[in-house]
């Protein structure tokens, strides 16, 4: 059950004087390479093709068009958690897609969305039984958010606010999520509340929503000029996978009862059986239209130490893995689709093929709705792998 342990109110920082590194606001690329060397063949099914550095692609030019490059994706190789060696990558990995000064605006209000599902007392449990912390498994992990924070600061964002509807306190507190804030100086939001304001505000989703055509949720989600997804890249029980795009359910609040049909969840966003009197499709309609009504600027896709089976340990069939990858791109819908490749699977197959079975191809929908891309063909996959000069953990335990 969630627990409804709130102690403490929500926190949004004010603007500080912030330092700035060039080349997070210039254009560059690294040589462009096949997605992924760690992963071997049977693990990336469906290769992407190997295409030369192209100019930096603008959200505004890039959708509508077709046979062509439509979208750019970096990927790294990293198999640890080592703070300097994370932002030495992430560093890497932004330059690879053009840097930020395009999405952040100077001293503009960064929202960066994590993901703690389950809440403390599953991540305590699964800790004692497979010996991983939360972030080496199913959470975002600490130091990730860690680095996106100091490197988007010293692209110029006046004030970062990490954002998630979390189940308990302790989830902020006791994981070192508290400490990363702490250290850079970022604020913290429960969206299950509509602090800091008297109430939520109810967002539209645009003439192409699906499930719902007006969202209730943070006022917040409307101020940021550039919103970030830090999501770890793994399965869903109905939801396919869950990468960035996925990562926004956790942006409806739950204690409001709008999204629960009376349970202490998000219960009535599994229960849609418009269209095609599919939940899980409809599942999947409303990850579209989460997306329609808060676009994401920058996607960060964790899939160094991760899962498959499941989003979380209350599913049985959770199998911790390593990919020992990151995936980043502007264009979240690709994102996910090479992170959905990364995984394992391919992100074009056909609805009700693996991993989408039971349902729709929410990422082509999500092309169709001007989102982004989810054609390999039209993604340039650019391979920003630097040397960490760390020395490697092991594999994780199956």
């Amino acid at each position: 059950m969630r627990s409804e342990k709130h102690t403490k109110k929500n926190e949004v920082p004010t603007p500080s004087s912030l330092s700035r590194r060039g080349f997070l606001s210039a254009l560059g690329m690294t040589t462009a390479g096949m997605i992924v060397q760690s992963c071997s063949k049977s693990k990336n099914p469906v290769a992407p093709a190997l295409v030369k550095p192209t100019a930096n692609i603008s959200s505004t030019d890039r959708i509508g068009r077709s046979s062509e490059i439509l979208a750019r994706v970096a990927t790294a190789s990293i198999d640890n958690y080592d703070r300097t060696a994370v932002h030495n990558q992430m560093e890497a990995l932004f330059t690879a897609i053009g840097g930020l000064g395009d999405i952040i605006p100077s001293g503009g209000k960064v929202g960066i969305k994590i993901n703690c599902t389950g809440g403390n007392w599953s991540a305590i449990d699964y800790r004692n039984k497979s010996g991983l912390e939360p972030g080496e498994s199913y959470w975002t992990h600490p130091e990730i958010l860690r680095a996106v924070i100091e490197l988007v600061k010293d692209s110029g964002a006046g004030q970062v606010t990490v954002v998630e509807s979390i189940y308990d306190q302790e989830s902020i507190d006791d994981f070192g999520y508290r400490e990363v804030l702490e250290a850079t100086g970022a604020g913290f939001v429960d969206l299950n509340y509509p602090d800091p304001y008297s109430d939520y505000l109810e967002r539209a989703v645009g003439d192409g929503w699906l499930i719902y055509e007006t969202l209730k949720q943070n006022a917040l989600l409307s101020e940021f000029d550039c919103f970030i997804s830090l999501p770890k890249s793994k399965l869903h029980k109905g939801g396919a996978v869950t990468h960035a795009m996925k990562n926004l359910v956790g942006t409806l609040p739950v204690p409001s009862g709008l999204y629960n049909a009376g349970a202490s969840n998000r219960a009535a966003i599994h229960q849609h059986r418009k269209y095609d009197n599919n939940t899980s499709s409809n599942l999947r309609r409303v990850i579209v239209d989460l997306n329609l009504a808060t676009r994401i600027h920058l996607a960060v896709n964790d899939a160094i130490w991760t899962v498959l089976g499941s989003e979380g340990p209350w599913n049985r069939d959770l199998v911790p893995t390593n990919f020992n990858t990151l995936i980043v791109s502007k264009d979240v819908v690709a994102a996910d689709s090479i992170s959905t490749q990364v995984i394992g699977f391919d992100p074009m197959a056909a609805d009700n093929a693996k991993p989408f079975g039971g349902g729709i191809n929410y990422l082509r929908l999500a092309q169709e709705k001007g989102l982004g891309i989810y054609d390999l063909n039209q993604i340039e996959v650019v391979d920003a792998t630097v040397s960490t000069s760390v020395e490697k953990r092991p594999a994780a335990a199956a």
